[in-house]
């Protein structure tokens, strides 16, 4: 062993904690792809990738799943569990998003999207308006990763064809995390887009010049209602 460290003292050798699983499964991939760097620059620069998305939201709680291809045809699956609640729709949304950060994460630039979901479809292709506030949040954060890419389409498809990212959507939604011991399932705590708060006010005075919560008080205080039925 002091053999060892005497010749490997040279390279400035760090000891670095283990990723979480996460990053983890992110770094082993792009080291293996990384081994083929005349292929990786020119697909980058030239090919497109493909990302297949899905999300699920059950009872027994929300996930999503996705597909990432290569051009040469190498795949990155991934399952997430989100741990708050979702509509179905915001989990399609979730979908994308986590689908988007794996892909500029990996240097993409060139992306095809295809999801099941055409609500969510249509409103990255602005056929439809997100009328719900929540959705026009979800909408305006996937436009602006969208434009970090140099090309990208979306397009829907029928479910039979995206059993893979529908099947690893499932599972993140269904299963309990000891009994997924085939495939890491990740946790993502909170949702992509913040909520926004609200609060009413009032502020305007009873016709008789006293504050709004004067009759509660008093009902409160000596159970006396107003006079007034209304």
């Amino acid at each position: 062993m002091l053999q060892w460290a005497i010749e490997l003292s040279e390279f400035g050798i760090e000891f670095q904690p283990r990723l979480s699983m996460k990053g983890q499964v992110m770094a082993d991939f792009v080291l293996e792809y990384s081994r083929k760097p005349g292929q990786h620059e020119e697909s980058s620069k030239k090919e497109w990738w493909t990302l297949r998305v899905d999300g699920a939201s059950r009872s027994s709680g929300s996930g999503v799943g996705l597909l990432l291809q290569s051009p040469i045809g190498e795949h990155l699956e991934q399952a997430i569990r989100l741990g708050f609640s979702t509509s179905n729709n915001e989990a399609e949304y979730e979908a994308i998003l986590s689908g988007l950060d794996l892909a500029l994460a990996l240097s993409v630039s060139k992306l095809r999207i295809y999801s099941d979901s055409q609500l969510v479809v249509k409103h990255v292709q602005e056929e439809y308006e997100a009328k719900d506030a929540r959705m026009a949040r979800y909408l305006a954060k996937v436009r602006n990763t969208l434009q970090q890419f140099t090309e990208w389409t979306i397009e829907k498809i029928k479910r039979t064809d995206n059993r893979r990212a529908d099947a690893l959507a499932g599972i993140a939604a269904s299963l309990p995390i000891k009994e997924a011991i085939l495939l890491p399932i990740h946790m993502q705590p909170n949702p992509s887009v913040a909520e926004i708060s609200t609060c009413n006010t009032i502020e305007a005075p009873q016709a008789d010049g006293q504050e709004w919560m004067y009759d509660i008080t008093e009902y409160i205080r000596t159970g006396t209602l107003p006079g007034n039925l209304k």
